[in-house]
């Protein structure tokens, strides 16, 4: 039998006593004193023995843990707290907390539980207190705090406690525990200004001088104790035309001249802007009252045109009524005096007279306008009468207006026999029925239709119909190329003259589409469509050549070329009174030349154009934006409505039946317009590319050597002695034009859009331009639109002309120009840890200016010349230039020129000298290394003027790119974390991918800092692609750039780019052309990303650990690949 006892026991100190005893038998080891205390002693260590009958021994230890009760007092480890917040905007609280607290408890186990005692002190009732799993507490933000209020402004003081019993257990004082709380707020920027008076009223008359002052607007901003600066602005979109300036004291005068008659009532949005981070703005009006002064003279009511029959005696021929546009009630308008011009010809004042009605219209005053003899149409068939017409305001206006009279036609005339060349442009030989002209007769009567009937002599032709009442001959549908001969015989009643023969010969030539979207284009002054054609002269009665055959001989000497080979297929009228008329035509040699081409030469010989031809050219190159304001305010893009319906000229022995195509005036920035979705005729692909439609858009395939999205030629080279010309640039209210180049050459222009001859006399002068050139190797910009030059220079770090690749990007919008050189890559950056604003040094790299006012839009409609210029010498002068382009041709490469994410095709120039596709200097470079000259395969070789390498393309690897990469399958729940060997660069982050998803929804690629505060993440949002990034660690200021306008969960291989410079950032789809590019690219704020090695580098999602083995993938993509991660 054992017999246990305890050998070495553990004694209580005060008493002597041992703390533990063994019952004998059965070895169950109890306490022997009351009370053991765990803070004391937490654990107790005895050795017991046990013996058997026969006397021998064993021993073992047993070791006792004191279990823990709830008997200690907690205690906070401060007295008291402080922490300092900013106020909450408004009523958004924040969801951190501002302070976290510690307790001490030498209890192992407590159920603390926090509270902020009420009406403890001064905003006790705005904060509360939750416990944290480790036992923490956080006081949290319940109220809206606000700086503003002066009791809140010195801080809070408040009184929390803490129990360690667990649910609301205050009642044992011996378990609760109390602190203070000192609470300081900060003041951020959460109140507008504030104005003395928002709504103000100026009177002024409309001949007040620029510089009138009309108010002082005063504001006062809350924030910052109310020292807070704000500056004042004008919100342009209520001051259009720039009339008013606001300086810095509020002042507001007026800055252009007014006019009553244009706006005579202005509203002014005037903004007060404080200095906050971000600032906030409050707004007032100005309303402007214009009055009238008498600046206008009258005018006649409407354009009259009264017919006065031939040979018919003096009598009265059309009464006359004046309006004016200056304000009647101010007495600036009627009563109206009228005479006929002293100053008009002989033949005028012999044949007509005025008369004054005083009492006719009202009071208002008339002219009667009566004839002194008879007029015989043969001879002339209107006359022009001048009339002044004098209103009645202080001092008085007087205007000249003039009367068309016409001589109407009586049927006194017999008919001859006639004969009709008509000329038929049938557009891909799909015309319609169409009308073709009218069967010709000689006749001195052109108004005696009526009394005419028209016949076929023999049978009717199969191709062709007629009128019998009008003549008009009708082409039926399908008729082929070919010249018909058709003829007629003409009946006239009044004369009783039968079967008067006439012959009218019908040519017929299909033109194709690529004649008419190659066409150039001209507008004409003064004469309309019938005059452009017509060979007969009725005045002289003879035939001479019609100025459209002149203007076809003369384009096919300027441009080289055979006769037949130049096709003038559309003359339309496009104003009646004064007329104006446009024309069209192409040429070709072997494919057909291009508008840019055929337009910069007839610009170039405009004035010997004119001369041989007898026209008054007013426009090369018809582009109804070029006017600025007149059809769009804002931003306006041509497009070419090419109609299937013809349009017909019909004058007496010719007709043209040409294309009708116009020009229309799209008040949108056309590249960057993507509601219209794209096809292979709207969106083609270039330098015969395959392009195919799918129901996932447009793909497409290029021959070799043309690497631009649509198959675009990227890059030409320049040897210092050429150029080239390209279409000219689009009209947009906010442009952005890029491109890149490498030369060893200081000086060397880079594009040049303007004009390419002086202006002519008389005409309205455009005298908008840019230019970008290098100058002694750092780049100057010029642009003008057309109120004055700005010029741009940027003094870079080291000179541009070192032989390697830089970029430069241009902005303007209707007031700030902006230049930016290789994405501001060496601005010095300074970012401090607590958050105070960074320092961006950008003057090596970045420079920024306004437009001289008041003009908005560059407007230009000549050839972009790139690399060097090709025009007539002109004084700089003549188009109030403030500077000139040095205009150096330039020699290296130039590649990737950009406007408004539209890449422009390089292989085809209008016209060029001394200039080749691609660049030769760079790819001996890149020939001369084995490796480099093989990647062109599945690569490009990227290379300098010194050294070259491969650059793959998506999914190939490998020194020469000839080794494909491994998609992978990202399934349910899975992710990929990467350790990066490297620091990367906190300036720039490059992100490519390629991927292929049928899902909406998932995270493609990730980079951030330890704790998520600073990051740049891929993804797809709504089947959209979306790059949203942080720099800030403190605060959220997150940029979210998306490509609004193309899918990407269609099940096909999408290439992704990424780059950032600084908060700049760009974001390319499939080569980011169009509606595949977004950018942010401005530099304000933080510059830096941080991104952690080890833990801020994920694709596929990012994982988030909810428990020791169990994770969840956030923004999970699934069911999806990733390829090419680079």
């Amino acid at each position: 039998m054992l017999v246990y006892s305890i050998e070495k026991n553990v004694i209580e100190e005060e008493t002597g006593s041992p703390i533990f005893e063994i019952e004998p038998d059965t070895g169950v080891i109890k306490t022997a004193v009351c009370c053991l205390d765990r803070e004391r002693t937490p654990d107790y260590s005895i050795q017991v023995v046990a013996m058997d009958g026969g006397g021998l021994k064993g021993t073992g230890t047993a070791s006792i843990r004191v279990k823990d009760i709830n008997d200690m007092p907690p205690q906070f480890t401060k007295d008291e707290w402080f922490t300092e917040v900013d106020e909450t905007d408004g009523s958004n609280l924040p969801e951190m907390p501002i302070l976290t607290v510690t307790v001490h408890d030498e209890d192992e186990t407590n159920k603390f539980q926090y509270k902020v005692i009420d009406n403890s002190g001064y905003g006790a009732d705005k904060f509360t207190m939750v416990r944290n799993n480790d036992g923490t507490g956080s006081l949290k933000i319940v109220q809206p705090l606000d700086y503003e209020d002066q009791l809140q402004s010195n801080g809070f003081r408040f009184r929390i406690q803490v129990n360690d019993k667990g649910e609301d257990n205050d009642n044992d004082k011996y378990h609760v525990a109390y602190s203070w709380v000192v609470v300081k707020l900060r003041d951020i920027n959460d109140n507008k200004p504030m104005f003395e008076r928002p709504n103000i009223e100026s009177v002024v008359y409309e001949n007040a001088e620029v510089g009138t002052t009309l108010e002082t607007f005063k504001a006062v901003d809350p924030d910052q104790g109310g020292k807070g600066k704000i500056s004042f602005a004008i919100d342009r979109s209520s001051d259009r035309q720039r009339q008013f300036n606001i300086d810095q004291s509020g002042t507001v005068t007026i800055q252009r001249k007014l006019d009553r008659e244009n706006i005579p009532r202005h509203q002014v949005k005037i903004l007060a802007i404080d200095d906050g981070v971000p600032p906030k703005t409050a707004t007032a009006t100005l309303t402007v009252i214009v009055q009238d002064i008498n600046d206008n003279a009258p005018k006649f009511l409407k354009d009259y045109r009264p017919v006065l029959p031939e040979h018919v005696p003096p009598r009265k021929v059309v009464e006359i009524l004046a309006t004016d546009d200056d304000d009647r009630s101010k007495s600036n308008g009627p009563p109206f005096q009228f005479r006929l011009d002293p100053g008009a010809d002989d033949i005028i004042r012999a044949s007509f007279k005025v008369e004054q009605d005083q009492k006719g219209a009202n009071g208002d005053g008339m002219a009667i306008v009566s004839s002194l003899r008879s007029f015989d149409r043969e001879q002339q068939k209107e006359y022009l009468i001048p009339i002044v017409i004098k209103d009645h305001g202080n001092p008085a206006m007087t205007g000249t207006s003039t009367l068309t009279v016409i001589i109407g036609d009586v049927n006194d005339n017999k008919m001859q026999p006639g004969s009709k060349d008509i000329f038929v442009y049938n557009y891909q030989g799909q015309a319609p029925d169409t009308q073709i002209g009218r069967v010709y007769v000689y006749d001195l009567d052109d108004w005696d239709l009526p009394d005419k009937k028209f016949y076929w002599e023999g049978a009717e032709h199969p191709r062709f119909k007629l009128n019998e009442d009008s003549g008009m001959i009708t082409m039926r549908q399908g008729t082929r190329d070919g010249k018909y001969h058709l003829r007629f015989k003409v009946y006239d009643r009044k004369h009783t003259q039968n079967d008067v023969p006439a012959n009218v010969t019908v040519t017929v030539k299909e033109i194709p589409h690529e004649a008419i979207i190659n066409s150039g284009s001209i507008r004409i002054a003064g004469i309309t469509d019938e005059d452009f054609i017509r060979v007969w002269n009725y005045r002289t009665q003879s035939l001479s050549r019609s100025k459209l055959d002149r203007f076809r001989d003369k384009l096919s000497d300027l441009l080289n070329t055979e006769r037949e080979n130049v096709d003038i297929f559309s003359v339309q009228l496009r104003r009646k009174h004064p007329p104006l008329t446009d024309i069209r035509f192409s040429a070709h040699g072997s494919p057909y030349y291009k508008p840019v081409r055929l337009n910069g030469i007839v610009l170039m010989h405009r004035e010997e154009i004119e001369r041989d031809v007898g026209i008054n050219i007013t426009m090369v190159g018809i582009d109804e934006c070029l006017y600025e304001n007149q059809m769009c305010e804002g931003s306006c893009t041509n497009s070419l409505d090419i109609s299937a319906l013809p349009y017909m000229v019909n004058a007496n022995k010719t007709a043209l039946v040409g294309v009708r195509v116009d020009v229309q005036a799209e008040c949108t920035c056309g590249d960057r317009n993507f509601t219209k979705s794209e096809s292979c005729r709207t969106t083609p692909c270039y330098n015969g590319g395959r392009c195919m439609e799918s129901r996932f858009g447009l793909k497409c395939t290029c021959p070799t050597g043309y690497t631009g999205p649509r198959c675009q030629q990227t890059t030409r080279s320049f040897r210092g002695n050429g150029w080239a010309w390209y279409p000219p640039l689009a009209m947009c209210d906010n442009s952005h034009l890029s491109l890149e180049f490498i030369t060893r050459k200081s000086d060397g222009l880079l594009i040049y859009n303007g004009p390419i001859v002086p202006p002519e006399r008389d005409e309205i002068i455009i005298s908008d331009f840019i230019a970008l050139e290098l100058e002694r190797g750092f780049p100057r910009l010029l642009i003008d639109f057309g109120s004055g030059t700005l010029e741009l220079k940027v003094k870079t770090k080291k000179t541009l002309d070192d032989g390697e690749w830089h970029r430069i990007d241009l902005f303007w919008d209707t007031e700030n120009v902006r230049i930016v050189v290789d994405y501001c890559k060496s601005a010095e950056v300074a970012e401090m840890e607590d958050g105070s604003p960074p320092e961006f040094d950008d003057s090596s790299c970045q420079a920024r200016g306004t437009i001289p006012p008041f003009n908005e839009y560059l407007n230009v409609n000549a050839p972009l010349q790139v690399g060097g210029l090709y025009r007539e010498q002109f004084d700089a002068s003549l188009y109030h230039w403030h500077y000139m382009p040095v205009g150096k041709g330039f020699d290296g490469c130039i590649r990737n020129l950009i406007h408004n994410s539209k890449l422009y095709d390089f292989a085809h120039p209008g016209l060029s000298r001394n200039s080749l596709t691609g660049c030769p200097q760079t790819e001996e470079v890149c020939s001369q290394s084995e490796q480099t000259s093989r990647c062109w395969e599945h690569g490009n070789c990227v290379g300098s003027f010194s050294e070259a390498r491969c650059q793959c393309r998506p999914g190939w690897t490998g020194p020469a790119c000839n080794v494909p990469t491994i998609p992978t399958t990202f399934k349910q729940q899975s992710y990929v974390k990467y350790a990066l060997s490297f620091e990367p660069d906190r300036f720039s982050t490059t992100i490519q991918l390629r991927f292929r998803t049928r899902e909406q929804h998932g995270e493609l690629f990730r980079v951030s800092d330890q704790h998520n505060r600073e990051y740049g993440i891929l993804e797809i949002k709504e089947a959209r692609l979306h790059f949203r990034y942080n720099l800030n660690s403190l605060r959220t200021e997150e940029k979210d750039l998306w490509l609004n306008s193309v899918t990407v969960d269609d099940g096909q291989w999408h290439v992704v780019r990424v780059n950032r410079y600084g908060s700049a950032a760009m974001l390319e789809l499939d080569g980011g052309e169009g509606r595949r590019y977004n950018e942010t690219f401005e530099f304000d704020g933080h510059q830096w990303l941080l991104v952690d090695k080890q833990e801020g580098v994920y694709a596929g999602g990012k994982a988030e650990y909810t428990g020791v083995r169990t994770f969840e993938v956030y923004a999970d993509y699934q069911k999806s690949c990733l390829d090419d991660i680079r």
